[in-house]
């Protein structure tokens, strides 16, 4: 394996938004979409619930970006989203006891949190398979493109 090239940390955020926006239209808005639903958590900070969905979006960014740096803009990205398996079923067992503007926060949370959980659950699992199946896939940026957890597509050696 080559040596991983040392880039400032301020230009990783910076190629990660430069690989979203050139995945198809949706998978930007979906991840735009994402990224405001969790932030709008700030809305309700006074909630104990919300300042746990606002703080494992931020160490989730944490993950994605050091992901990032790692790897690319690869399927693995979707292991960044790792902590929100154990909060979606605090989060769905809070809804009932939840009232208002909340409650409705909670359900659209949840509901989007699942589908791009099973966005990246398909995708880590096939990235695992592929390197599985070719071990001399790199392991390195910047090796493909995807979406961060929208169906990354990846191109392989045989791309």
């Amino acid at each position: 394996m080559s040596p991983v090239e040392r880039v400032p940390l301020w230009r990783i955020p910076l190629g990660f938004m430069t690989e979203l926006l050139r995945q198809p239209a949706w998978v930007p808005i979906w991840v735009t979409f994402l990224m405001g639903l969790n932030l709008a958590a700030l809305l309700f900070r006074g909630e104990p619930l919300a300042q746990w969905i606002l703080g494992v979006f931020l160490v989730s960014a944490g993950l994605m970006m050091g992901l990032y740096a790692r790897f690319g803009f690869q399927k693995i990205l979707g292991l960044g989203h790792i902590l929100w398996l154990p909060l979606l079923p605090v989060v769905l067992m809070a809804i009932p006891a939840a009232e208002g503007a909340f409650r409705s926060f909670l359900m659209v949370w949840s509901s989007a949190t699942a589908v791009s959980l099973a966005f990246d659950i398909r995708d880590v699992w096939s990235h695992f398979g592929q390197r599985k199946r070719d071990p001399g896939t790199p392991t390195h940026p910047p090796t493909g493109s995807g979406d961060g957890g929208a169906g990354i597509r990846e191109k392989t050696p045989q791309s």
